[in-house]
């Protein structure tokens, strides 16, 4: 099957891989003069919040020694060196314009050096990112009557432009801390501008590194999620419920003693500004995507009286400077607006899927976070955005080849359609706005990665009568004997494996898969065997979800040789890659 792939970021760069082990022809289209995503846009001395473990295609250690918390430079050399490793065809300063079904795929329109000309492909996995978007730029009133410059984060390319200025920075998450954090560091007084103080993570807690405590196996069980894979993590969240507000509560209390955010300062400056980032909601509440972790000198700097924080609405400009809602004016000689991105737009896409998937404020909901039902021929990429993003991309890629495949049989669509909304409701109840809620996971990871996707189960919403038993008539043995040769691609080597080989390979996968969730595992370190938890729950929202072809275990074919097409090649100089169906 020849699939396009939109979007040369590091989803797509995972979703190509993943989906070429199923012996597909991937081409990939990159608007961009270089592949990368948003880190290819990003502004400088942008760090990576995960640890590099956290971040790399399961095939393909780093292939050099980067920080704990790599920069975007060596993300920019990992993805490069990716491509190039496993020869996928990137085709860099390809925009697609324009789309439209034909009788057996799509008809893409495409925007090339060489000039326009049009290609058509089996199927569409969409990558481009839900943090490429324009970003979002509150409208305030009276710009023309202020003399100073206003930019985005975006828009930042050199960091001296926030030397030794009155800067003013609005915004609550990662960008709107970093260029806080950046300017004050540039001998710049900073007014940091915000509606609500937000939780940040700590780099350290305790000594031990923020996120490895925070996202660790037993901190995550404690998420409350829309799906719980282990009875003990439903008995936490039904019966034991305080249990769980005490354990956030606890996590809360720390939280705010390791950033000094309390009362106790002996300075009243000191306090009020430290009593003024005091988050107001609940830590699980803020455990989106957006959930930033504090530069290391942010806490310090608002001590010193660096940074000023300002908890309020920005309405207007005056000649001065900013003009707050309740009437503060704030002077400033630039304004640093990092208020996030737009809600994810698809403009390639035709009109009536467009209609579709860009209705609603906070993203499109998917069916497990890939497809919709109403979009046929068409997949997305890193619509499971969460903190082990790659890994996700890859199982949800996993997941798609099986589908292609015609392993998996899905439910009828006004059953996708109910299980989508449940999905969707639970988040609105539970999870704080963003315009990519939908799309993303965010910390809720390892619920996702070991049930939502790996299996049958999900949500639990009210189910027709007698759903149970199709559920046991559907997933029986040979779907998990299905699933764990699906889960050997992850870790598999195409090339020399056997059938016999891939049985003890998919154990070794999933051994790694939540190795690498839990934080502690090196590459290929083995926990218990991973026989999975595949037998669906009564009344599970991703009932009835798959019936597994007859050769349910059979080896997955050895991945053709791939053209060794590089990012940078010009289109001319490329080589036409063979084409291979499914």
């Amino acid at each position: 099957m020849k699939i396009a792939m939109i979007g040369a970021g590091i989803s797509g760069i995972a979703a190509a891989r993943m989906l070429q082990r199923f012996g597909h022809e991937i081409v990939m289209f990159e608007r961009g003069a270089r592949p990368g995503g948003v880190w290819a846009v990003a502004y400088p001395e942008v760090r990576l919040q995960n640890l590099a473990e956290h971040y790399r295609l399961a095939e393909f250690p780093w292939p050099f020694a980067p920080e704990l918390h790599p920069t975007r430079e060596q993300l920019m050399r990992y993805m490069e060196a990716a491509i190039a490793h496993f020869g996928l065809d990137v085709r860099t300063e390809h925009e697609v314009r324009a789309s439209e079904i034909c009788e057996d795929g799509w008809s893409l329109e495409l925007g090339t050096p060489a000039g326009p000309r049009r290609e058509r492909f089996d199927f569409v996995v969409v990558a481009s990112g839900q943090y490429t978007q324009a970003p979002h730029r509150p409208e305030l009133a009276d710009r023309s009557c202020f003399p100073g410059q206003v930019l985005c984060d975006r828009e930042v390319r050199d960091l001296a432009v926030l030397a030794n200025k009155r800067v003013a920075v609005i915004g609550f998450g990662k960008s709107a801390v970093d260029m806080a954090s950046f300017a004050a560091a540039r001998g710049s007084h900073v007014d940091h501008v915000f509606r609500e103080p937000r939780w940040l993570i700590p780099r350290k807690i305790l000594g031990v590194l923020g996120t490895r405590l925070m996202f660790m196996r037993a901190s995550t069980a404690m998420i409350p999620a829309w799906v719980h894979p282990t009875p003990a993590e439903r008995l936490l969240h039904t019966r034991l419920r305080p249990l769980v507000r005490g354990f956030w509560a606890l996590i809360g209390a720390i939280l705010r003693a390791e950033a000094g955010l309390h009362g106790l300062w002996r300075d009243p400056e000191v306090r009020r500004r430290m009593t003024t980032l005091i988050p107001r909601s609940p830590v699980p509440f803020e455990m989106r995507s957006a959930v930033a972790v504090a530069p290391d000198n942010y806490y310090p700097q608002v001590i010193r009286g660096q940074i000023e924080p300002h908890c309020g609405e920005p309405v207007g400009y005056t000649p001065r400077g900013l003009r707050l809602a309740d009437g503060r004016e704030l002077a400033c000689d630039l304004v640093v607006v990092s208020t996030g991105s737009r809600s994810p737009q698809f403009p390639f896409l035709p009109q009536e899927y467009r209609d579709l998937l860009e209705a609603e404020p906070d993203g499109v909901q998917l069916y497990r976070h890939v497809i919709h039902p109403k979009a046929p021929r068409l997949a997305f990429a890193g619509h499971d955005h969460g903190f082990l993003h790659v890994p996700g991309v890859e199982v949800a890629m996993l997941w798609l080849g099986a589908y292609l495949r015609g392993d998996l049989e899905l439910p009828p669509e006004p059953e996708i359609e109910r299980q989508m909304a449940a999905v969707q409701r639970w988040k609105r109840a539970n999870i704080l706005f963003e315009p990519a809620r939908s799309g993303a996971i965010n910390t809720r990871f390892h619920q996702y990665l070991e049930r939502h996707a790996l299996g049958p189960g999900g949500v639990a919403v009210p189910q027709a009568r007698g759903a149970g038993r199709i559920d046991r008539a559907l997933h029986g043995g040979r779907l998990r004997r299905d699933l764990r040769g699906v889960r050997a691609l992850a870790r598999g080597r195409a090339a020399a494996a056997a059938a016999a080989a891939d049985v003890n390979q998919a154990r070794r996968t999933c051994c790694q898969c939540r190795a690498v969730a839990r934080s502690q595992a090196q590459a290929n370190v083995h926990s218990r065997p991973c026989s999975s938890r595949m037998a669906p729950a009564r009344g599970s929202a991703w009932s009835a979800a798959a019936a597994a072809t007859k050769d349910s275990a059979r080896a997955m074919p050895a991945t053709p040789a791939a053209p060794q097409i590089h990012a940078h090649v010009p289109p001319s100089c490329r080589a036409a890659p063979a084409r291979t169906t499914q």
